[in-house]
């Protein structure tokens, strides 16, 4: 029962993201990969109820299919990260299905009688192509793996670049895809039991359906990533489907590169010495003036096109003049508002996490965080020290 519930759960939400609205090229990577693992699971599911003799050639199909979950991991995740559309090189990541299946393309083009006989020996007469196979299923999942999860890890530091708050992007989405994968991949290397390696498949997909669905909600919902939409020649984020969920970004501080880091990482850039203090002082003004920063959700590509410059201009302003992120930067200021207006008499009537909110601050824990990371002090033991009006 739990295979076949896995292959039908694979299949129906295959069907829900390929009719929901405005879908993202994430979703189209969603769909193929949920499909290709239903079909996966429904070969075994065959094995598995002996009925191999029936189905020879459907059987046969499943062995190439494990070299696929790797790259769709991937490029999932790069497409969920990623502000540009990737090229279609990118599908030479299924090269080796291909190869694999034209490594048993003999079988296919056999009797039905020459393929029960092949499976009646244990496929005896593609030993050679098995073992290759096999290796090639266990390179591919701790490559796969490991590009993934690098590629998250790099996303995960950007976003202190684009947003003031992060408790809307749901880093954990993306990171228990990887989990569970390397947990099936685990099974796959040091178990090698079919019934294990299938049913952790299986409660993956039950899983995939439960957290995607009730947690963060994939199959009916859209968000924005790192880039967003901008009027300033910054591509649409189409990938950043469903990261909607818990706080993303480590609760210790998140360190910017160094001086002679930002250097490098601005070398190739067309932005002048003049042209950046040019904005920086229009953007210290701003500040004074507007508080941007009491935008709970403001973005830098928000403040960007308040300031009309380009983005990626503002943000390595911000590194190079303030030596600070963005999202150290407004969450700084967030909090040196909160101290002008907690020592006014008339804050004297609201709680400490009211005057936060008026200041930008949307959580709590947020709150707490960035007001101890800038003054060494919670905000109870900062106002506790104030002497008295």
């Amino acid at each position: 029962m739990l295979y076949l519930s896995a292959i039908i759960l694979s299949f129906f939400l295959s069907f829900v993201l390929i009719t929901k609205r405005s879908k993202t090229r994430a979703d189209y990577i969603l769909v193929a990969w949920l499909s290709v693992t239903g079909f996966h699971l429904l070969c075994y599911y065959i094995i598995f109820t002996s009925q191999v003799l029936n189905y020879p050639t459907l059987t046969a199909l499943g062995i190439t299919l494990p070299l696929a979950h790797g790259p769709f991991l991937y490029l999932y995740t790069k497409h969920q990260t990623s502000s540009t559309l990737l090229p279609k090189k990118h599908l030479l990541h299924f090269l080796p299905v291909l190869l694999s299946g034209l490594m048993f393309g003999e079988f296919y083009f056999m009797s039905l009688d020459q393929k029960i006989e092949v499976f009646r020996g244990n496929g005896q007469l593609f030993k050679t192509q098995s073992i290759i196979n096999m290796y090639a299923v266990y390179a591919s999942g701790v490559i796969y793996i490991f590009l993934s999860l690098n590629r998250l890890l790099k996303y995960r530091k950007r976003l202190v670049q684009q947003f003031s708050n992060t408790e809307k992007i749901n880093f954990n989405w993306l990171l228990y895809l990887i989990i569970w994968m390397m947990i099936i991949w685990i099974a796959v290397l040091f178990v090698r039991e079919d019934k294990i390696i299938y049913g952790a498949a299986s409660l993956f997909i039950l899983w995939l359906g439960y957290f995607g669905i009730k947690q963060v909600r994939v199959f009916s919902q859209n968000s924005y990533g790192i880039e967003g939409e901008s009027d300033y020649s910054v591509n649409r984020n189409d990938n950043a489907d469903g990261l909607i969920g818990s706080e993303c970004i480590p609760k210790s501080d998140s360190p910017l590169e160094n001086n002679s880091s930002d250097n490098l990482k601005y070398q190739k850039s067309t932005l002048s010495e003049q042209d950046a203090a040019a904005i920086h002082e229009r953007l210290i003004n701003l500040m004074a003036e507007q508080k941007p920063y009491k935008n709970p959700d403001l973005t830098l590509n928000e403040l960007a096109k308040t300031l009309e410059v380009h983005p990626n201009h503002l943000s390595q302003v911000i590194n190079s003049k303030e030596k600070k992120s963005f999202y150290d930067l407004i969450n700084e200021m967030r909090v040196e508002e909160f101290i002008k207006l907690s020592a006014h008499p008339s804050s004297m009537q609201y709680t400490l996490l009211a005057i936060s909110y008026d200041c930008g601050f949307n959580s709590k824990a947020s709150f707490n965080r960035n007001f101890k990371k800038h003054t060494g002090f919670t905000p109870s033991d900062y106002i506790k020290q104030q002497p008295m009006a």
